[in-house]
């Protein structure tokens, strides 16, 4: 039996475990598109902040955990799956069969429609990737605008703090993290923010970005 996971997240990482346990003779390959091993999202703040290396957000030790399983770990993109002839087509253009598929590859940052979002100062902040640039860019002083003040957004912005760069941050809703909080407990976050020189904007959004600014 042959298995491929397509996807390095932890979703897929924990799902080739699984199937290893499972069917102990069985191939199993995981296959994400990153040039990186596979590692946890978020654990990304705290490589920000620099409380862990790189190499404290890998899920697994890539140099002997999967080579102990058993479990083939490829760096390359999917670019098709023929479900019918049960394959899969790398970027490289060299094919791999299954005979069972597992998607696993979660989701991806929304970028909103502004102009400007393009530019090389302009990062989400989703894979290891996104982090080198943000810590290249904000260093101690640096000028850095924040576009959403949701969950995760927060999370970052704490983050970013701890570097001590100069923030300000917007959010289309009439507090921070709408979605979650409610109007009190929104204002006692943007109390707190303020109160560590945080540049707190509601209800507003940016129209246009330019060249002064770093946008996470």
């Amino acid at each position: 039996m042959q298995y491929i996971v397509i996807g390095a997240g932890p979703a897929g990482v924990i799902a080739a475990e699984a199937l290893r346990k499972a069917d102990p003779d069985a191939g199993i390959s995981i296959i994400g598109d990153e040039p990186e091993p596979p590692y946890s999202r978020m654990a990304i703040p705290y490589y920000l902040i620099g409380n862990v290396e790189e190499s404290g957000t890998y899920l697994r030790d890539p140099k002997q955990h999967f080579k102990a399983l058993d479990i083939e770990v490829l760096q390359q993109r999917v670019d098709k799956i023929d479900t019918a002839g049960k394959q899969v087509t790398l970027a490289d253009g060299s094919k791999r069969d299954y005979d069972k598929l597992l998607i696993a590859t979660g989701s991806h940052p929304v970028s909103p429609p502004i102009p400007g979002l393009d530019l090389p100062q302009v990062h989400s902040c989703w894979t290891l990737e996104d982090a080198r640039h943000i810590i290249e860019l904000a260093q101690p002083g640096s000028n850095v605008v924040l576009i959403g003040a949701g969950f995760i957004g927060c999370i970052i912005l704490e983050a970013l703090v701890k570097r001590g760069i100069n923030l300000a941050v917007v959010e289309t809703g009439n507090r921070m993290v709408p979605r979650m909080l409610d109007d009190k407990a929104g204002g006692l976050l943007e109390s707190w923010c303020k109160k560590e020189g945080i540049d707190v904007h509601t209800s507003c959004s940016v129209d246009a970005l330019f060249l002064n600014f770093l946008l996470l």
